[in-house]
Order: structure tokens, then sequence, then C-alpha cells
């Protein structure tokens, strides 16, 4: 199969030589109709050209409010104008000082985010895949998460509970396990869940504990919803 350019027409048979003419360095197969690809090697320059400029303009501008800058403090100096001196200083303070907590609040920001990533998520993670039967952990991981946050205790993170209004509670990690485990809404993403909630009224019979278990096995899942919807049809 010819390829439409090469690099060097080394060890091309002798016939299809002919059929490569030399561009910029390739050779490329003369092709008769092939549309053209559209060059935009000159935009590419220009594009290239102006970036280069903003660069140096701002670099000139950089240095320009630098040396009038010192321009000043030296004026100020000789003159003995103490006030235009420290006013200058004070400026380069300040700037400076910006910068730096710039550069501090960014970097807090994403120290915060692994502290919180490293505790928070893996505690969360850890609880989820526990309770969850397979496949499940994920959609249970936000619901926890939400109930826990990190603080700073003696130098060191902690994790802690919250309670369900987002306010720092006195429960702990196996507390919040618990009560997730319990939980009704839970109970079809829990594995071996006790959670149930009360029977459905029969057409002979009053409301009992729900049969059977939404976690476990196929055929315990379908005595807990026959429990609870005995209306239903079942398979």
């Amino acid at each position: 199969m010819l390829k439409f350019q090469l690099d060097t027409l080394e060890g091309v048979d002798e016939a299809v030589r002919a059929l490569y003419t030399e561009k910029d360095g390739k050779f490329v197969l003369g092709i008769e109709g092939l549309p053209q690809q559209e060059d935009v090697s000159g935009l590419k320059a220009k594009v290239d050209e102006l970036l280069g400029e903003k660069k140096l303009a701002e670099k000139k501008a950089r240095e320009a409010e630098e040396l009038a800058r010192t321009e000043r403090e030296e004026a100020a100096r000789k003159s003995g104008n103490v006030e235009e001196l420290e006013k200058s200083w004070s400026e380069k303070f300040n700037r400076r000082e910006a910068e730096l907590n710039g550069l501090l609040e960014q970097e807090r920001g994403t120290l915060s985010t692994q502290i919180r990533d490293l505790t928070v998520g893996r505690t969360a993670t850890d609880i989820a895949s526990a309770l969850a039967i397979p496949g499940s952990a994920k959609a249970l991981l936000p619901h926890i998460e939400r109930r826990l946050s990190v603080e700073q205790r003696d130098g060191k993170p902690v994790v802690v509970v919250l309670d369900q209004q987002g306010k720092l509670s006195a429960a702990t990690l196996d507390e919040l396990k618990a009560e997730f485990a319990n939980d009704t809404a839970f109970a079809p993403l829990i594995a071996g869940s006790k959670a149930s909630g009360g029977g459905a009224a029969g057409a002979g019979g009053g409301g009992g504990a729900a049969k059977g278990k939404i976690g476990g096995t196929k055929e315990e899942r379908q005595a807990a919803i026959a429990s609870r919807f005995p209306d239903l049809p079942q398979s």
C-alpha cells in the first residue's frame, strides 16, 4: 500500500519513486484532484507573535513600574522626603503581601481538599463498603460523606460526625454506621439490612413485621417485597 507522505524514498521501488514529489523536506504522493489542506502555519505564527508581544508588554510594564518606584525612592532620599520614601516602601510591602497571601490561600485550599479526601473520603468509603451490598457502595457514599467532616485537634486532623442539619454532633463513627444500617430509606442498599417498615395490612390480618430481607438473597428479597406489598402480583 502506498503511503501519502514519506520522510525518505530510500527502499522505495524505482517505479514508485516517480509518483512522489518533494515538498518541505518530505516526499508527498502526487494525486490529482486531492483537496489541499488549508495552510494555517501563517495563522499560528501570528498567534505566537501576538502572545509574545503580550508577554513582552507585561514584562515592560512591570519593569517600568519598578523603575518609576526606584526613581521616586532615589529622589526622596536625595531630597530628604521621608514621607514619600515611606509611602513607596509601604506600597511595595503591601503589593508583596497581597501576592504572598494569594499564594497562601491557594495552598491552603489545595491542602484542605487533600486532607478531606484522605480523611473524610477514606472514612466514608470504608463505611459504605462495609454496609452496602455489592455494587451499591457508590450510591451510599455521598449520603455518608455529607454526615462527616474533619477538624484539627491537637494539630491532627480528626474525622467527626455531623447531624442531619450538618452541625457537629457527639455521635461516633460506629453510631453513624449503625444509623445507616437501620435506616429504612437505605435498606435496599444495605447488606443484611435489619431495617424494616411496618408490614402492610392484608385482607385477613393486621400489620406485622416485614418478612425477609431486602438486602438478602433473591428469595429473601421476594419475601420482603411480598410482605410489604401483598397486593402486588408475585412472580
